[in-house]
This record gives structure tokens, sequence and C-alpha cells, in this order.
């Protein structure tokens, strides 16, 4: 099953350059998997409210194929490509008007309890075998992020703002912290080809994060650290 919009792509969505911002961009895919898995009934408050449950972004990697303006409508679709017994990956793709691909994004989810942390099998929410999945319309695999040596480039601590109805860091707001670490004349002049993400730990309130950062001439490697350990790796492959 495929949910399928059309958005404009609005002001909050864009950067300096009135296009499509990367932290727009992650905005989107959160968006369409949140209203995708709700057409499925297993969007993040029904799990919760009827599973004692909630799901968690473990990687997500976005290619990254051309630009969208500002005030420019895209057809947004959201829909399951894989299901296994621990996890769920989801598809995303942006489509311009002549239908070409702007950007698709394959993100992996999977469910923790909420008395234990524990990771859910899928099957407790009524994913089973005859599940529907939909073929990817673009290959995508999840590379490994080494994330070793990354000099310090930022301090933050997670504030209100950036919680998320799990009581903990959202995973859009973690791209706020990695993206801030550029200034303006170098995000606008990045044109990242592939972002990918790791998510390996949560973060909440009040905790204090480092975000570190090393610049290779075709990646930029980054990540976000509480104590010492990695919560979350990136990869922007240029």
């Amino acid at each position: 099953m495929i949910y399928r919009k059309q958005q404009i792509i609005g002001g909050s969505l864009v950067g300096a350059d009135a296009k499509l911002s990367y932290m727009g961009l992650f905005s989107v895919v959160e968006d369409a998997i949140s209203e995708g898995m709700g057409m499925l009934r297993l969007d993040g408050v029904t799990v919760m409210r009827d599973y004692n449950a909630f799901w968690v972004f473990t990687k997500n990697k976005i290619k990254i194929f051309g630009s969208v303006d500002w005030g420019e409508t895209v057809t947004v679709e959201n829909f399951v490509s894989s299901v296994s017994s621990a996890k769920i990956v989801l598809d995303t793709a942006i489509k311009k008007s002549d239908g070409s691909i702007v950007a698709y994004s394959a993100c992996e989810m999977c469910l923790l309890d909420i008395a234990t942390g524990r990771i859910r099998r899928t099957s407790s929410v009524g994913i089973g075998e005859n599940f529907e999945v939909e073929q990817s319309l673009c290959e995508i695999c999840f590379d490994k992020i080494e994330d070793l040596d990354l000099p310090q480039a930022d301090a933050v601590k997670v504030r209100s703002t950036n919680i998320d109805l799990c009581k903990h860091c959202n995973n859009v707001e973690y791209m706020r912290f990695l993206f801030n670490t550029y200034n303006v004349a170098q995000l606008t002049n990045l044109c990242a080809k592939e972002v990918e993400v790791c998510y390996m730990a949560q973060s909440f309130e009040g905790d204090e994060l480092t975000v570190h950062k090393k610049s290779l001439p075709d990646r930029e490697i980054l990540s976000v650290r509480r104590n010492g350990s990695t919560v979350i790796k990136c990869c922007i492959v240029k």
C-alpha cells in the first residue's frame, strides 16, 4: 500500500538559498513516514496506545538527485519495502511535477517496549508474514560508518523543543545539531549526494552532547556523542 500526497515546499522547509534544505528534507521524510504508518494504523501514537511500544529510527539513508524551490509542489510517496521479525524499512520518494525523483529515502525502524526498553518483534503489533510490501524505486544499501578520530566541532544540550512523543530527542533534531556545525556559505555549497545516518542510542532532555566532524575530499563524517559514547553517526557524500 502506497501513501501519496501533494506537498508545497513552504518557507519552514527551505534554507538561505530558498531551496528545500537538508533539515527540510529530513522533516518531509519524517512526516511521510508518520502519515504512511498512520494509514496502516501503525503510527507512533497508535502503537503506544494499543501495544505499549514505540518506534525508533535505526538507519536512514537519503539519496539526493536534484533541488526543489520554495513554493514548488512535489509528490511525496511512502511505503513499506521490507519487513523482518525485528525491523521494518520504509521508502520515501519525493517527486517533481514531471515524475522525476528529486530525493529518495530508505529508513529502517525497530520497535521498543515502553516498559522494558527492549526490542519487540514486529509481529507484536500485527505485522505478519502476509504484510503487504512494495518494490523499492531506488536501490539503497546501508553502509558502515566509521566515526573514529573525529575532532569536536560543537557542544549542545538537549532542550524541551528537541523532544518528541517518545520523550527522547527526535531524529530530525540530531540533524539540526550536525548541520549547525556549518556556516551558511558552507551549508549552501555542500551539494550532498547522499546523507546516511545510523541511530545507535537515545538521548533525553537535559543531556549534554558533543558533536564531532571530519571533512574529507569526498565526504563528511559526523557523530553526536554522550559521555564519549556514540548516539548517532552520519556520512555525507559530496
